[in-house]
C-alpha cells in the first residue's frame, strides 16, 4: 500500500478518536449544570415542605390566640349573669354564651386539624431530608465519576496527540493540507473506504476504471462525487 495513503488512514483514525473524546469532554459543563439543577430542585422541595410546616404552626398559634380570646369572652358573658334583671335579658345572654361556645368549639376543631397538619409536615420534612441526603450522595458520586472519566479522557488525548504528531510529521505537506481541508468540510471524514464499487462517504458509485485503480491502493485517488480520498480495505487485509 502507498505509504502516504496508509499514513492518512492512521491519521483519520486518530483524529476520529480525538474528536470523540473532545465531544465527551465538552459535555462535562452541561452535566455539572444538570447536577446543580437537580440540587436546586431538592433544595426547593425541602424548603417548600418546611414552609408548609411553618404555615401550619403559625395558623395554629393564631387559632390558639383566638381560642384564648373566645374563652375569655365566654367567661365574661357568664360573669354577667348576676347582673341580669329579667328573663328576656337572661335568655339573650344564654344565646350569646351558646354562640360563643360554638365558635370556640369550631376553633378547637381547627386547631386539631392544624395539629394533624403539623405532624404530617414534620414527617414530610424528615422524609424529605433523608431523601435529600441520599440524592446529594448520589449526585456527588456521579460528579466524582464524571470528573474521573474526564481525567482519563485527558490522558487518552495526550497519547493521541503524541501519536498524531508522529504520523503527521511523515505526511507530505501538500497531501496533509488536502486532508485537513477535507476533514473540516466533509463532516470529519477525509478518507473513506470503497465498498461494493461505491464510496462509503457519499454512497455514490465509483466509475469502473477509478475503482480498478483504487483497489490497488498504490496512490491517492479521490471520489469524483464527494472528493474524499479513497482506499480499498480488502486489499489491505490481503497484504
Amino acid at each position: 500500500m502507498d505509504e502516504q495513503l496508509s499514513l492518512l488512514i492512521q491519521l483519520q483514525e486518530i483524529d476520529g478518536k480525538m474528536r470523540s473524546f473532545m465531544e465527551q469532554k465538552k459535555r462535562l459543563p452541561e452535566f455539572l449544570a444538570d447536577l446543580e439543577r437537580r440540587r436546586e430542585a431538592n433544595k426547593k422541595n425541602l424548603e417548600s415542605v418546611k414552609d408548609e410546616l411553618q404555615t401550619a404552626q403559625k395558623n395554629k398559634r393564631d387559632r390558639d390566640q383566638d381560642l384564648e380570646a373566645g374563652g375569655q369572652k365566654v367567661e365574661k358573658l357568664k360573669a354577667r349573669s348576676s347582673e341580669i334583671k329579667n328573663n328576656k335579658e337572661y335568655q339573650a345572654l344564654l344565646r350569646e354564651i351558646e354562640l360563643g361556645e360554638k365558635e370556640n368549639k369550631a376553633i378547637e376543631d381547627d386547631i386539631l386539624i392544624l395539629m394533624e397538619k403539623i405532624d404530617a409536615a414534620a414527617a414530610k420534612i424528615t422524609s424529605a431530608e433523608q431523601r435529600s441526603r441520599e440524592e446529594e450522595a448520589a449526585l456527588q458520586a456521579e460528579q466524582k465519576q464524571r470528573e474521573a472519566d474526564v481525567a482519563k479522557i485527558e490522558e487518552e488525548l495526550k497519547g493521541l496527540e503524541r501519536a498524531w504528531q508522529e504520523v503527521v510529521m511523515r505526511v507530505k505537506p501538500d497531501i496533509l493540507a488536502q486532508y485537513q481541508i477535507l476533514l473540516s468540510t466533509k463532516a470529519g471524514i477525509a478518507i473513506t473506504e470503497v465498498r461494493g464499487e461505491s464510496c462509503s462517504g457519499c454512497y455514490m458509485s465509483i466509475p469502473p476504471q477509478i475503482f480498478v485503480n483504487v483497489k490497488k491502493n498504490e496512490s491517492i485517488i479521490t471520489c469524483p462525487n464527494c472528493h474524499r480520498m479513497l482506499y480499498y480495505k480488502e486489499a489491505i487485509v490481503q497484504k
